[in-house]
């Protein structure tokens, strides 16, 4: 499913509606959802990636994914961001996206098959 995704926290801040615009620039991408074995956790878990159009490469990932709100083609998914910080280490902080669902048009593919435009003589 083609998204713009918005964060909606910022090191497990809420950011206010207000500053949303200005520090928060939308992402879009392919959402993806799916089940794995986290290692660090040793568990199963669900994730949510937010992956490049058309490619496997992984930009975002919300780890339990839980849907909050849905309506006029947008909703709120709330779960754990994980990133290293400063000092190397793992930390998870509560995470939450706006997507909203993706309606314009696709990039046009390029010409693959490389062949002449007939020409009607």
């Amino acid at each position: 499913m083609r998204i713009k995704m918005v964060k909606l926290r910022m090191g497990g801040v809420s950011l206010p509606s207000r500053v949303l615009g200005d520090r928060a620039a939308p992402r879009f991408g392919d959402l993806r959802i799916l089940d794995t074995d986290d290692q660090g956790l040793r568990r199963p878990v669900k994730l949510a990636r937010l992956m490049e159009h058309d490619s496997q490469v992984i930009r975002e990932t919300l780890i339990d994914p839980r849907i909050l709100w849905c309506g006029d083609n947008r909703f709120t998914l709330t779960g754990f961001e994980r990133i290293r910080n400063r000092h190397g280490e793992t930390v998870e902080y509560a995470q939450s996206w706006l997507c909203e669902i993706d309606t314009s048009p696709p990039d046009p593919r390029p010409d693959t098959l490389r062949a002449a435009p007939y020409k009607d003589r």
